[in-house]
């Protein structure tokens, strides 16, 4: 099964929508009409894991069905335990910050092989992604994600777009994923970049309807609009 999930990726560039909610409530009712829209990658946002747990993260699994599920756990710690519980939850994927130590990538990497899970790494403050991106690639992890969280872009001033550079380095040795306030006016800036996950999160979640807001953002990413 990974190496399936991990093969659809590295062919087909795909949307994530990321549920960064409390209520997994809210989360299944945007979940359902993301899919509807054709988003390919169902993210159990931080907060969601956290306060939905185990449990919400396999109700979330009912919705998706054959999507593919990523728990976003950004593991810190006790790497093997985590991808235990993501694993439990019917996830495909996990997530592990990257700016932590080895061991606990090696850790969340080794478990993973054992369980057929795909651990992402979230370069999220890292101060040099591109050598650290390489260090994780050697360590095993499966795919690269660049992420530009919404408070460091407030405070440093940048955003996604100014990322360009390091995500066509790092897709020369690794799948990579982009996320951080995507949303239609951006996402056209980054279309012809080597990304093969685009994660949304507000743009969607906020929208008034999610559905049609993940259509376009999809034709798009198809090279449709």
């Amino acid at each position: 099964m990974k190496d399936q999930i991990l093969d659809k990726i590295s062919k087909v560039k795909q949307l994530q929508v990321a549920l960064d909610f409390i209520s997994i409530e809210d989360a299944l009712n945007v979940a359902r009409q993301a899919i509807e829209g054709g988003a390919g990658i169902v993210e159990v946002g931080t907060p969601l894991v956290k306060s939905a747990g185990i449990e919400g993260m396999k109700k979330l699994r009912q919705v998706a069905k054959d999507k593919i599920l990523l728990a976003d756990t950004k593991t810190a710690d006790a790497g093997d335990v985590e991808v235990q519980i993501a694993k439990l939850g019917n996830a495909d994927i996990m997530t592990v910050l990257g700016i932590m130590s080895n061991s606990t990538i090696k850790s969340a990497v080794d478990k993973a092989k054992e369980l057929d899970m795909i651990v992402q790494s979230d370069l999220i403050n890292v101060p040099n992604p591109v050598e650290r991106a390489k260090e994780l690639k050697q360590l095993g992890v499966d795919i690269i994600g660049l992420h530009v969280g919404l408070d460091v872009q407030k405070e440093r001033g940048i955003s996604v777009t100014s990322l360009k550079n390091e995500i066509k380095e790092i897709s020369k040795f690794s799948l990579v994923s982009v996320a951080g306030g995507i949303n239609e006016n951006n996402i056209k800036d980054l279309i012809d970049l080597p990304i093969n996950i685009f994660v949304v999160g507000g743009a969607i979640t906020k929208s008034p309807n999610p559905t049609i807001t993940t259509k376009r953002l999809v034709n798009i990413i198809e090279g449709k609009m």
